[in-house]
């Protein structure tokens, strides 16, 4: 039983038919809750952490990006650094290896800058909802119709990053692979291996664990013991 259980972690880790569990809430059901019958200082409050929290998500979304961009400025140095060492002629898969870790880390930027938008864009529709009753529309007045979104940009280089890997990963078998192994016993196992780490977290970001389904939360407290001496 304690094997099938592991096993069946390891499944649902990657893998998961959940889905959310939420209630779609009208405008006068959220005015109702956040405006109607509330004093404006209470209305204040709220719109005051509305606001701390947008600029806290914004403050964190660069932070993360400064975090997944050394990531890949330690994985392109490696992989330049090895490709033309020795140490690519006896040992080619480990630029394999530098390969998956580039991908795999710059396909988790991706949906890391994807998921703090989600949440600013979260924070920034609470404001929008409030800031009536406490500044009148500052924040939805602006002065241009249209221009360039900064987080977008973002998103879209560690997308174009992601495709290089991908090429250079195509490379890598080109190279490597087709043109010299050619029976099943030649294959170099430690790069199928890798390939298919790298696929088992993919559908782990994407379709199993990775993803916020806001389902329904199952919490339980535990009371610790304490004897005073």
């Amino acid at each position: 039983m304690g094997l099938l259980k592991q096993l069946k972690n390891i499944f649902e880790f990657a893998y998961t038919k959940d889905e959310p569990v939420m209630e779609q809430m009208s405008e006068e059901e959220y005015k109702q809750i956040f405006l109607n019958g509330r004093q404006k200082e209470d209305i204040e409050t709220t719109y005051k952490k509305a606001w701390e929290a947008k600029n806290f998500e914004i403050e964190h979304y660069w932070k993360r990006a400064n975090y997944f961009w050394a990531f890949q400025v330690a994985s392109f140095a490696g992989y330049f650094t090895f490709i033309s060492s020795k140490g690519y002629e006896t040992n080619p898969q480990v630029l394999y290896f530098i390969i998956c870790i580039g991908f795999i880390t710059c396909l988790a930027w991706i949906f890391t800058n994807k998921g703090s938008k989600t949440w600013q864009r979260h924070w920034e529709i609470h404001v929008d909802m409030l800031e009536n009753e406490i500044t009148g529309p500052l924040y939805k007045i602006v002065t241009a119709p249209k221009t360039y979104s900064v987080s977008k940009i973002n998103e879209i280089v560690s997308r174009f990053i992601n495709t290089i890997w991908i090429i250079l990963a195509i490379k890598y078998f080109i190279d490597n692979l087709t043109l010299k192994y050619t029976t099943f016993s030649n294959v170099d196992f430690l790069v199928w291996l890798s390939t298919l780490s790298v696929l088992y977290f993919v559908l782990a970001m994407t379709l199993g664990y990775g993803r916020g389904r806001f389902g329904e939360r199952k919490v339980k407290f535990y009371k610790r013991k304490f004897k005073p001496e």
